[in-house]
């Protein structure tokens, strides 16, 4: 099955890979410019789009020999929805789950692709389609609930992220640094300026604060978030770039940290998002420091597990807490995360195949 990606690498090489990553690229550059556009305006719903017919017919052999009554499709990528509409549309009776891991026609990360009119109406012929002839749409958080059926949706149903306790192997601190964690994909649409100058404010302000400060990063970090931490001169040596590592290594980051950050789109779509991580740091029992739009469900979710602090992009006044957290450093019990295991969500899940 062929992949844009490969057009790409010919034309431009392949020492650009935030695309085919991920990364949506804030750099001003006419080559990204071009990227953007043709990834949003003729790639549509997105790159795999490519899967759909071929994925259509094999699957329809393979349901048809083996008497599959249900399917589940997940996105994004929103070109698995368009195989499970190429099935149902062939199979009446199958009975489909579209789950919604991110919103399609409105998420914020469109706006960086240039859509032109036509371009956008269809995304949202397609996302209509897709809700209107799937059995039940499936979403991780009350607010996308919503935004689906407003968008054409019949029966939407909730079921979100969580974690795996197994995953779990909690175990003390080999350190005696303060180490402010984030683990993942960090763009410059989710970059906390004011948390880094508050961080600088109290490196002058405490010297014990200053001499235990760390920031760990890894995964794939936008240059621009890198450059608005070390202009500040207090931060530019406390930052350590941990790269790519696996998901148990990650786990094992957890233990080492004192806080995890989390950060959501400042925007609509970070308004209904759960991140999965957010479940995951549940589990690993650390505060959690979050920065995101006001209103959201995981501002709502945040208060009510009481398991960290919250605050919108544009509060300036942070540092009490910040330093709260420093003095304190306690793991954090919620009684109410284990409705999040993955084991209870699988049963939610049985429950409404079985029922449908």
């Amino acid at each position: 099955i062929w992949e844009p990606y490969t057009l790409k690498d010919k034309l431009f090489g392949k020492g650009e890979r935030s695309q085919s990553a991920g990364v949506i690229t804030n750099k001003k550059s006419l080559k990204n410019k071009v990227l953007n556009w043709v990834r949003g305006n003729v790639f549509i719903p997105d790159p795999k789009i490519y899967w759909v017919k071929p994925s259509v017919k094999v699957l329809l052999k393979k349901i048809k020999e083996e008497g599959v009554e249900h399917i589940v499709t997940t996105g994004p990528p929103h070109s698995m929805h368009l195989i499970g509409l190429g099935l149902k549309n062939a199979i009446p009776t199958l009975k489909w789950i579209a789950d919604f891991r991110d919103p399609w026609s409105e998420l914020d990360l469109l706006d960086e692709f240039h859509l032109s009119s036509s371009s956008t109406k269809k995304h949202k012929d397609l996302e209509k389609k897709v809700l209107q002839t799937a059995d039940v749409a499936l979403t991780v958080s009350e607010t996308w609930v919503e935004d689906l059926k407003r968008l054409g949706g019949g029966r939407v149903e909730l079921i979100t992220n969580g974690y795996d306790a197994a995953d779990f192997e909690l175990k003390p601190k080999t350190n005696d640094k303060f180490i402010i964690g984030h683990y993942g994909l960090l763009n410059h649409l989710r970059n906390p300026k004011n948390l880094w100058k508050a961080l600088a404010d109290l490196c002058d302000e405490n010297s014990e604060f200053n001499d235990k400060l760390k920031i760990h990063l890894s995964g794939n970090v936008d240059g621009e978030v890198l450059a608005e931490i070390e202009a500040y001169p207090q931060l530019k040596e406390k930052v350590k770039q941990l790269g790519y590592i696996s998901h148990a290594q990650v786990l094992q980051q957890y233990n080492e940290a004192d806080v995890l950050l989390l950060l959501l789109f400042n925007s609509k779509s970070g308004v209904g998002n759960y991140p999965g991580k957010i479940f995951e740091y549940f589990a690993a029992q650390k505060p959690i420091l979050v920065f995101g739009p006001e209103g959201s469900d995981t501002q709502c979710l945040i208060s009510d597990s009481q398991t960290g602090s919250y605050f919108s992009y544009e509060e300036q006044n942070i540092k009490n807490e910040i330093l709260n957290l420093f003095n304190v450093r306690s793991k954090l019990v919620s009684s109410d995360i284990s409705r999040f295991s993955r084991e209870n969500l699988a049963g939610e899940l049985s429950d409404l195949l079985n029922k449908l």
